[in-house]
């Protein structure tokens, strides 16, 4: 039950941020995601430094990775959903949101660099892909966007894994077993 709840508030944060910053209220996913943090971290006390390592080293590594897209013309944000730059406030949170899933609804990526790559890859373009279609975000080349966005998530995804498994040996990757 722990992890569809965690899923389900993950699913939920997303729509309420994309929404929001489509309908020109970009602040509501921050703030939402601001409140499930808070409920995420007193409910995981005994993971608390860690879960506040991946939530700062997601919104770091999103913030640079969507910034680098802005920056390089492949990724804009309609006018009401502005808030913050390159990269905006909503997006940084869509990142956080996605550090609470890790160790959690997302755990049984841990260890499986190739699925997780492929899930990443999948996952983060459909992602872009719907919040583009919802007007939360435009994506001026469509193709060479989505092909970009794909492989920063490919990348990105196994990344934060390997944070988990340094944060807490003994996972999955460090039994030495080979995992897709």
């Amino acid at each position: 039950m722990p992890k569809l709840i965690n899923f389900a508030a993950f699913q939920l944060n997303w729509l309420i941020s994309v929404l929001g910053a489509a309908n020109g209220w970009p602040w509501a996913g921050p703030l939402a995601v601001l409140l499930w943090v808070l409920l995420h971290l007193r409910l995981n006390r005994g993971h608390y430094k860690t879960e506040w390592i991946l939530i700062l080293s997601a919104a770091g590594a999103g913030y640079l990775l969507d910034s680098v897209l802005v920056l390089t013309g492949y990724l804009a944000f309609p006018e009401a959903a502005r808030l913050g730059y390159p990269s905006t406030l909503w997006m940084v949170a869509l990142w956080i949101n996605l550090a609470t899933t890790l160790r959690h609804s997302l755990g049984w990526l841990r260890g499986r660099v190739v699925l997780c790559a492929l899930f990443g890859g999948a996952g983060g373009a459909a992602a872009y892909y719907a919040g583009g279609r919802l007007g939360a975000i435009h994506l001026p080349d469509p193709m060479i966007a989505s092909l970009l966005i794909c492989l920063l998530w490919a990348l990105a995804l196994p990344a934060l894994y390997a944070l988990v498994d340094k944060l807490e040996p003994g996972g999955p990757a460090d039994k030495d077993q080979t995992r897709v």
